[in-house]
């Protein structure tokens, strides 16, 4: 598959792929704990874990209303559009994040940048310009946290459909371990992400790292075609 080479993709309906795996991502994350939530307010109501006040009682009624609502709410999801266009073509993952590390490590030549991709292409279907921006801006920020002294691991694997992208930094012995207010720059890129049908997390919990775990959908035009028959 050439580089340049664009295929013949049904916009909308490799669009609407995209949103319904996005979507699916999103109402899974929210149903199990909203179940859980909704769950042990009604045990509550019952009184299965003791006498309630009719104060209390009054809550637990305000509550699990408001569970309802949400629940309702997620159900609507569905009706979402995307709200920024996606200029599609085929793009080949593994391509575009090699060249990525490629740059930054001319960029940045003292930084150990470790990468390990998949075997092979790991094709699907996106906005090209944008994804490239959108990992070229990522690992700008994974490198404004490590600084001279640190270290960033890269690693791309396929699971289950998906682009599965882990990258670690790691900040030198030296450096202050507190972490640069990166939340801005790692918002947009995760914006972009999230019009491509994926989700992306950031955990800084472990003082002097930082870990970005990103999942893509991996589309193509066959795939694009049936998600949208099976409407």
């Amino acid at each position: 598959m050439e580089e340049g080479a664009k295929a013949s993709v049904d916009s909308q309906d490799a669009l609407r792929s995209i949103r319904i795996h996005w979507l699916n991502h999103i109402i899974h994350e929210l149903r199990g704990p909203l179940f859980a939530a909704r769950g042990y307010s009604k045990l509550l109501l019952d009184e299965k874990g003791g006498p309630v006040t009719a104060t209390q009682r009054k809550y637990l009624e305000t509550t699990l209303d408001s569970l309802d609502k949400i629940s309702s709410t997620i159900d609507r999801l569905h009706d979402l559009k995307a709200q920024e266009k996606l200029e599609l073509e085929s793009v080949d993952l593994a391509g575009l994040l090699g060249g990525a590390v490629a740059e930054c490590r001319r960029q940045q030549a003292t930084l150990p940048l470790n990468l390990s991709i998949a075997p092979g292409p790991i094709p699907t279907v996106g906005d090209r310009a944008k994804l490239k921006d959108c990992v070229h801006k990522l690992l700008v920020a994974m490198v404004e946290f490590s600084r001279s002294g640190g270290q960033i691991d890269l690693q791309a694997d396929r699971e289950g459909g998906e682009l599965l992208l882990r990258i670690t930094a790691a900040r030198g012995p030296e450096q202050n371990q507190e972490a640069p207010a990166l939340a801005g720059q790692l918002a947009e890129t995760f914006q972009i992400f999230r019009l491509h049908g994926g989700v992306a997390s950031v955990d800084s919990r472990r003082p002097g790292f930082l870990n970005v775990t990103v999942r893509l959908p991996l589309l193509g035009p066959e795939t694009a075609a049936v998600s949208a028959g099976k409407r």
